[in-house]
């Protein structure tokens, strides 16, 4: 019987194990659970906040960070740049990286052609995933991707160029440093009429945007003082050989001239003006403020004043260029030192420091919004560097060097416009 009895229990437990739990479910969906939702909302809660942490170009232990600009062609001598700011995050990374990742470095050669920059930015930006530019170069083909980077919101730190376009109006995620080219030119006509006697001018300029600022800038100046108007000779990138424009140049008479071209085009009309024997007094941007225009131009040169926004790269007294030559003779040996490689090595100072201050949790928005509380700051070879969530113009003041014998000779301190 007691036999039987167990049986008829064992039986009945399966039953009794599927009614129970039946039960209970309808007793939570007539009430309404207390532990449900919460569960679920957590769950959800969870999702977001991973699909929040994921960050274009960021991991935890990795930065991807792009750039663009020649390696070859009529302005490849500006390659040197993005060399010595791919030594220079080498550097970073030997030393640990910032806030635990290191800055992986992707530059792309647009061999100073706009249509190619176009399709090299794309590829950073949608291949690549980069999660900010640093030191894109040009007028011409900062122009033709600006409108992309900005609807795309990725952080552009120090293009290399010296456009007001970058700066007016403002650009959220655009950040210029370098001193534009309507103040350069100013100040290198006020310098010219003020200083140094000149009572004609005219200008070399290459045929695009930044050759027409630098113009332009000029012919208001002198506008402005109810002067004639400055010759202007242009040339193609493509263009090879500038005996006519040397030519051009001499007849128009003027005893000054001031450059707005890249180094070969640069270097090849001073070169052509000596073959004639048309010397007159020489001013240049800063564009091509690099030894590598002495072997361009030629002795011809020699007295030409061109405008600098960093310290003189062979100052060796500066203990700022002293730990900036250091770095090229360890980790960019094969590169030389001058204007080019000391403007990449000064594009990542700044923006490490902007890294820095964006702190672990990194973002763009807060990448961008550390650079606009940044002012005053002293930690690169740019003397003083501000921005402002309104303000993104970067340097304001210039000074002259004098060409002399291959090397460049401080002859100025800073100056602002008048």
């Amino acid at each position: 019987m007691i036999r039987q009895l167990s049986r008829m229990q064992d039986r009945s437990l399966p039953q009794v194990a599927r009614v129970v739990p039946l039960l209970v479910a309808l007793l939570v969906t007539a009430c309404g659970s207390p532990t449900t939702a919460p569960a679920a909302t957590s769950a959800a809660a969870t999702a977001a906040a991973s699909a929040k942490s994921v960050v274009t170009g960021v991991t935890d232990t990795e930065v991807v960070v792009g750039s663009w600009g020649p390696q070859d062609g009529p302005a490849g001598a500006y390659g040197a740049i993005d060399r010595t700011l791919d030594a220079y995050f080498k550097m970073i990374n030997d030393q640990g990286g910032i806030n635990g990742r290191k800055i992986r470095f992707i530059y792309e050669n647009d061999s100073y052609q706009p249509a190619k920059t176009v399709a090299a930015v794309k590829k950073l930006v949608e291949e690549d995933k980069v999660f900010a530019l640093c030191g894109g170069l040009g007028t011409a083909h900062n122009a033709a991707v600006m409108d992309y980077l900005v609807s795309n919101n990725v952080p552009h730190v120090w293009p290399a160029t010296g456009t007001t376009a970058l700066a007016e109006p403002l650009k959220k995620n655009i950040y210029a440093v370098q001193l534009n080219y309507t103040t350069e030119a100013t100040l290198a006509t006020q310098y010219a009429l003020d200083t140094m006697g000149t009572k004609k001018i005219a200008v070399f300029y290459q045929n695009d945007a930044f050759g027409k600022e630098g113009l332009d800038a000029v012919q208001a100046e002198l506008k402005k003082r109810n002067l004639p108007a400055a010759t202007g000779v242009s040339y193609e990138t493509a263009d090879t050989n500038f005996s006519a424009q040397a030519l051009k140049l001499q007849t128009s008479g003027a005893d000054t001239v001031i450059l707005y071209a890249v180094p070969k085009p640069g270097g090849s009309i001073i070169a052509e003006m000596g073959k004639i024997g048309y010397a007159p007094k020489l001013l240049s941007s800063s564009v091509i403020n690099d030894p590598s225009i002495f072997q361009l131009a030629g002795t011809a040169i020699n007295g030409m004043l061109i405008e600098a926004y960093l310290p003189a790269f062979d100052d060796t007294s500066n203990p700022k260029i002293v730990e900036y030559q250091a770095f090229m003779a360890k980790y960019a040996p094969k590169e030389q030192i001058g204007g080019f490689t000391e403007a990449g090595y000064t594009y990542g100072q700044v923006f490490i420091e902007a890294l820095k201050r964006a702190g672990k949790e990194l973002t763009r928005e807060g990448f961008m919004t550390n650079l606009d509380q940044m002012q005053n700051f002293t930690g690169s070879l740019v003397p003083s560097l501000s921005y402002s969530p309104t303000d993104h113009a970067g340097v304001k003041a210039a000074y002259f060097q004098a060409a002399k014998d291959g090397k460049f000779v401080t002859v100025t301190g800073y100056i602002t416009l008048k």
